[in-house]
């Protein structure tokens, strides 16, 4: 297309997948608040009517797709917690490591999160409860191990201003950076996350070895 916008392949998926890939496109883009149904059904090669049948408008586009996200993080995060059976560093290095490749995948995603985050009023405001859930979910696991949290709100906070705002931070601030520095994308997310299995990770580990039984 002359402007630069790709339209979705019609061939490649329905229509409602055309519809929340193309929103992700466009949100990602140009910010929920300037993102136009229009512009949306456009680059899915869809109708607006097509669009409000699946949708009762943009905020439940937005809600679906964050809503979508979560549920395969806590899903993922579920089995790894499940797998876990020792504190062993290298096992929790891999994990991460292995992470990358989602944390790119859907690296539109969390840059829109990360965007709806900085709103004093989000338009969908999930992500904390989706942290308090995986929290809870760990629970057992990490009593199972022998490990005796005093205070849970250690882990909530160390989780979210140490784990989820700095990768956020990434993906809203990422592409600026390595424009500005003039560095590769791949390089600058392998140099994060070194940081964080340092910052992160090694907290944890230190902290849960120090509250084992």
């Amino acid at each position: 297309m002359s402007n630069g916008m790709k339209k979705i392949d019609k061939d490649s998926l329905n229509a409602e997948e055309r519809i929340l890939k193309a929103a992700t496109d466009v949100f990602a883009e140009k910010g929920y608040d300037a993102a136009g149904v229009d512009e949306i059904a456009k680059r899915a090669d869809v109708t607006k009517p097509l669009i409000y049948y699946y949708f009762k408008g943009k905020k439940t586009i937005l809600e679906e797709l964050i809503k979508r996200y979560l549920k395969a993080v806590v899903e993922e995060k579920e089995q790894y917690i499940n797998s876990i059976n020792t504190l062993d560093k290298e096992m929790l290095y891999k994990h991460l490591d292995e992470k990358i490749g989602i944390f790119s995948k859907n690296k539109k995603v969390l840059k829109i999160i990360a965007m709806e985050m900085l709103k004093e009023k989000p338009v969908a405001d999930s992500v904390l409860s989706s942290i308090y859930q995986m929290y809870h979910m760990a629970m057992p696991k990490i009593e199972e191990m022998g490990i005796e949290i005093e205070d849970p709100m250690d882990i909530i906070v160390t989780s979210f201003f140490f784990g989820t705002v700095p990768t956020l931070s990434l993906m809203l601030f990422g592409d600026k950076f390595c424009d500005f520095y003039d560095i590769d994308r791949d390089e600058l997310d392998k140099r994060f996350f070194k940081a964080m299995k340092s910052v992160y990770l090694d907290y944890f580990i230190e902290y849960f070895k120090e509250n084992k039984k």
